[in-house]
């Protein structure tokens, strides 16, 4: 099957439609990527790129579209095979094999092994467990998971039902789920791949429960890879997305091992049974793990959404409905490009905003978590509750922005949006565990609440708080631990066009916003008003500390550019957007703002109708602003938006290569059809079937 040959051109094309976008940049398109992605994740991706390109035999993901899951899955042990092979061979480094799977979007079956299996014995485990585990682990001797959530618990981590007991008779623990709840349930890596699960489990010693601790527990033999005695595993089956990951359940009837196997950097059993803790050991070091990954969640989802606003950017600038209804004026009878009607620009320049203040929060608050590490590294563990706290408010903000966001990149591309060859919809199912997993974005608020909540309650007390970027706006907005009007924030009276402008001013008013809320709850729970009844509050103040917070992130990475940089004035135009569209979304907040600090009902539309404005200027500058985040036609494994531009020719060529119409199989494909359905269908005079009745 090929295309017909004789086509009229199309005029004007969509790769002409695409490349007149370019044209308009006002910055060079390389220097802005080298600004917003981070240096070595842009070395990192180019060199995994390259690799992977030479070998289109394994890494191509072009079929993946027409694969059932148990061929994807194939495909994804394939290619992590040879991610494997080509890390031994020196090609590429053990975190570049992650980068790989984010260039792929087909996450692996050796990925948990890789993100939580690796990293909790790295953190967690003494130098002879390294020895015994993380070594082995690291030459993919051994193949590990993490499994913490049950059946029956998830997001309640102290209430896990698997027990860790420890036997002083055989100096052993004894592993054991007590009841169905206890089933392990949802864990990557598990249902077909891993001999070795991190179990969390209620650390049991001398009748005494210590709470939830990671141990080692064989699962299945590396000789044959059958399930060892007592042991129940196996996979979930097909699920919304993340089909190439085999999340699996796991049953340990009274399973033993060796005292040695329960990680002991923070806690220790002895021989003779005594439980001790390193000195000054904050208990929630146990979670150091999960604080990890959502920080690489944090890191990754700015590359996640990127993928979804090069798609709708490019895909819009090129695909043209209607002709003179949009705004600005095109040759006569020449159709509009769809993202010059402002609803598709309100729906998705605001995106391109998020994602470049994503960019830059991924930057600061991996630094913000390497230098919290090196303190616990010293024994220090008074920034951990502020980094847990901020990690679960940024985990919530970034990965609801980059879901949302793929989803409302898939609606903007209309029809073509709902094709797999879009890139976006198995890419939405891939992507969308990252808002459930690793904490349930809901709950996940209450804990970035519950450390602002104690650090007003310490304010309040006259008790003296530890010096960090939350507790800093806490003390500069409230005056013991109240709200404080004297002096007046320094928005109070300024016009919306001014405020929008100044970069101190905007944060001035995003963090007396998150302050106010925080106050306000106090208050309120003070007065008797239960945690529960609390929750809708809770989401609402969670997300304003982290709109601030990003904001911050935002306008401290956009001060290390010299002031006379062509960037400059494309950024702090994404900025303001930024700033004016959390106004926007969320009017009420601004009402309820307590004295002079309140806004009226004609600045919140003075908000609205600036925003209206600068998306309508941002959008001249989206292609370019898009292509800045250098998102390769491997990563995008999408028709719509390669490079070349060339949209409709990329999209019918695509189809013809399904096996309903490829040369071979397709034609065998319907004639055995024709044969065994249409034909009977067709001809039903000749084959009259009486019902079984």
């Amino acid at each position: 099957m090929q295309i017909p040959k004789g086509l009229v051109p199309m005029t004007p094309s969509t790769a002409d439609a695409l490349a007149a976008e370019r044209a308009k940049s006002v910055f060079d398109v390389q220097e802005m990527n080298r600004f917003i992605v981070d240096n070595k994740m842009r070395t990192k991706l180019a060199k995994v790129e390259r690799v992977m390109a030479a070998e289109p035999e394994t890494f191509d993901l072009h079929n993946v579209y027409f694969m059932s899951r148990t061929e994807k899955m194939d495909h994804a042990l394939k290619i992590g095979k040879r991610l494997i092979e080509l890390m031994k061979a020196g090609a590429i480094t053990a975190d570049e094999i992650s980068i790989a799977d984010l260039v792929l979007d087909i996450n692996g079956p050796f990925g948990l092994h890789r993100t939580m299996f690796i990293p909790t014995l790295e953190n967690q485990g003494t130098a002879e467990q390294q020895e015994r585990f993380l070594k082995p682990a690291q030459n993919y001797e051994i193949l590990g998971c993490y499994a913490q959530t049950e059946i029956g618990h998830g997001s309640n981590v102290q209430g896990l039902e698997t027990t860790c007991t420890f036997v002083p008779e055989t100096d052993e623990f004894e592993v054991h789920m007590p009841n169905l709840r206890a089933c392990k349930w949802w864990i990557g890596s598990l249902g077909v791949t891993a001999t070795h699960a991190m179990v969390m489990a209620q650390l049991i010693v001398g009748g005494k429960n210590h709470g939830p601790n990671p141990v080692v527990v064989p699962i299945r033999s590396t000789a044959d890879h059958k399930p060892l005695p007592g042991v129940t595993v196996g996979d979930l089956g097909p699920k919304f997305g993340f089909n190439t990951m085999d999340n699996g359940f796991l049953m340990l009837d009274r399973v033993r091992v060796p005292r040695g196997n329960l990680l002991q950097r923070y806690i220790n059993v002895s021989r003779e049974g005594h439980v001790t803790r390193p000195a000054n050991v904050d208990p929630k070091v146990a979670y150091g793990t999960m604080v990890y990954v959502r920080t690489q969640i944090v890191s990754n989802m700015s590359q996640v959404l990127a993928k979804a606003t090069t798609v709708a950017i490019r895909y819009t600038s090129m695909r043209r409905q209607f002709a003179g209804k949009a705004d600005k004026l095109t040759e006569r009878g020449v159709e509009s490009p769809v993202l010059d009607y402002g609803m598709v620009q309100y729906r998705l320049i605001p995106l391109v905003a998020q994602n470049y203040a994503m960019f830059a929060t991924s930057q600061a608050f991996s630094q913000h978590y390497a230098e919290c590490m090196a303190e616990l590294g010293r024994g220090n563990f008074a920034p951990l509750k502020e980094l847990h706290a901020t990690a679960c408010g940024l985990k919530r903000w970034t990965s609801d922005a980059a879901i949302r966001g793929i989803d409302t990149c898939r609606h903007a591309c209309g029809g073509h949006g709902f094709s797999q060859f879009s890139g976006l919809n198995e890419f939405y199912g891939n992507q969308y565990p990252n808002i459930i997993w690793e904490g349930d974005n809901y709950l996940l608020s209450q804990q970035t609440v519950r450390f602002l909540l104690t650090q007003i309650r310490a304010l309040r007390a006259g008790k003296t708080v530890a010096a960090n970027q939350t507790t800093e706006y806490l003390r500069r907005h409230l005056s013991a631990g109240r709200i404080a009007m004297v002096p007046p924030p320094q928005f109070v009276g300024r016009s919306i066009e001014t405020l929008a402008l100044d970069p101190n001013a905007q944060l001035e008013l995003l963090s007396f916003r998150a302050a106010a809320m925080a106050s306000d709850l106090a208050d309120q729970m003070e007065g008797g008003q239960t945690w529960n009844r609390s929750l809708v509050a809770m989401q609402r103040l969670c997300d304003a500390h982290s709109d601030y917070i990003v904001a911050s992130y935002f306008r401290r990475h956009l001060s290390t550019l010299p002031a006379g940089s062509p960037l400059l004035p494309t950024l702090n135009k994404l900025a303001s957007l930024l700033f004016l569209y959390v106004l926007e979304q969320n009017s009420s907040d601004l009402f309820r703002l307590p004295g002079r600090a309140a806004f009226s009902t004609a600045q919140v539309a003075q908000v609205e109708r600036l925003l209206a404005e600068i998306i309508e200027d941002v959008r001249e500058q989206a292609v370019p602003l898009v292509d800045a985040f250098g998102v390769s036609d491997m990563r995008l494994n999408s028709a719509l938006a390669r490079s070349d531009g060339k949209v409709y020719e990329n999209y019918l060529q695509w189809a013809m290569e399904d096996p309903l119409n490829k040369d071979g199989s397709g034609p065998a494909i319907r004639a055995e059809w024709f044969k065994k359905y249409y034909a009977p269908v067709l001809h039903a005079s000749d084959n009259k079937k009486q019902a079984r009745l």
